[in-house]
């Protein structure tokens, strides 16, 4: 993928094992593992999702211009809370909706860097990463029903 960063596009498809592993858990584990499986693909989900808003909210900090510091520190609590709240769903419910908040962020993330509030690779390495991990836990939401 031309002009990322070699170390966050590693970083970012090893980040993905364990959601396509979620899924593959899912459909395969028998007994307590797949419980396992059900629950632990939407933590991570989740955890990903908080930690998308904090890397905005880092990127906010270290902006050496200062351009619109505070109202990116407060929409990079958005992900965070929504993860939070999301995890008091139902499992499948979990995963839709953690799928749709990746692809908003991913959204918000795009508009930013057009705006030369994110590096202009970002989008390049989100969009891909994102849409393998909203469709493992789509995929995953199906496989519990």
């Amino acid at each position: 993928m031309a002009g990322i960063p070699a170390l966050p596009l590693l970083l970012s498809v090893l980040g993905l094992i364990p959601f396509v592993g979620g899924v593959i858990a899912i459909e395969f584990a028998e007994g307590g593992y797949k419980g396992w499986a059900i629950y632990s693909l939407p933590v991570y989900g989740a955890l990903i999702l908080s930690f998308l808003g904090g890397t905005t909210w880092g990127l906010a900090l270290g902006d050496a211009q200062r351009r619109f510091v505070a109202p990116r520190l407060i929409l990079a609590m958005a992900p965070s809370i929504a993860a939070w709240m999301i995890m008091f769903q139902p499992p499948s419910n979990r995963m839709l909706l953690l799928a749709a908040c990746l692809i908003v962020w991913a959204v918000v993330d795009h508009l930013m860097a057009r705006r030369d509030l994110l590096p202009a690779w970002y989008p390049k390495l989100r969009w891909p990463i994102t849409l393998i991990a909203a469709a493992s836990l789509v995929v995953g939401s199906f496989q519990i029903g």
